[in-house]
This record gives structure tokens, sequence and C-alpha cells, in this order.
């Protein structure tokens, strides 16, 4: 069964004046792993990812957007939690995902507040202390052949 990764935006994004998919824009050191395994072929193929963007909420990679700059804030994050949390919780029903796994820092968190809560829906979090040991765990998770589970 395939599982959901959602990866918060980045402050570092490459500077586009057109509309390009997200996955080009975003370039933060989680993106560059994701993207580097895109790239080789090794990401995993039972795995699918989104976005969660300050600017625009939920988006898929191939979503267009042009740069922008808004930060996560607890405002921002309680604004989008509702949309967010509908958003990720009909993409699970909608194509039987068996975990929904967060990279998020504390702030994004807030934007999923309640998820974890649903009774159908299986949450876990990329957690740690440190960017690298996040980065770490993210780049197993993306490149492993071992359930999710164990990965996370």
């Amino acid at each position: 069964m395939p599982s959901l990764l959602v990866q918060s935006c980045s402050a570092t994004k490459n500077q586009v004046t057109k509309p390009t998919p997200a996955i080009e824009v975003y370039d933060g050191y989680f993106f560059r792993i994701i993207k580097k395994a895109m790239r080789e072929g090794k990401f995993r193929s039972d795995l699918d990812f989104c976005i969660l963007s300050a600017e625009h909420g939920i988006l898929d990679p191939e979503d267009e957007i042009t740069t922008y700059d808004r930060r996560m804030t607890a405002e921002r994050a309680a604004e989008l939690c509702g949309p967010v949390s509908s958003e990720l919780q009909s993409r699970h029903e909608n194509s039987d995902y068996e975990t929904i796994i967060l990279n998020l820092g504390n702030v994004y968190e807030m934007a999923v507040d309640g998820l974890s809560e649903e009774e159908t829906v299986h949450v876990k979090s990329i957690d740690g202390d440190g960017i690298g040991f996040k980065g770490r765990q993210l780049k197993t998770l993306i490149r492993s052949d071992s359930l999710v589970e164990e990965a996370v």
C-alpha cells in the first residue's frame, strides 16, 4: 500500500517569474535530498509526496507556482489548518494511503493539527533534533526498500 510524504516548503527558492513546477522552485535541504533521489531513479515507487506551502497550502510537485516570500506563522498555520487537514484526509481516502508521513517544522505542524486524531488516518512524523538528523531519516525513507514503518 502506498504512503504519502508531506514535506514543508523551504525558504530557499529558485527565483522564477513565470509559473514553474513547485518541485523546481523549492531548493532547500530536504528538497535537494528528494530531487537527487528522483534524478537517480531511487525515489520509492510506493511513496507519493506533496508540499505544504505557507503561501498555497497543499501543492503537488508538478503544480505550477512563482517565487514568493511568505513564512509560515502561527496565524497562517491556523488559517490553513482546516483546508490542509481536509485535503490530506481526502487524499488519504481517495488513494488508500497506508500512512501519511510528515516532515514539518513545529509551526508547520500547526497547519495539520487534528489530522492524527482522525481514526482512519495513520500519521507518522520524521522527528529529531537537527536538520542533518532529519535529513538522514528522510533519505532513508525515500530510498529504502524497507517498510515505511521501519524507516520513520
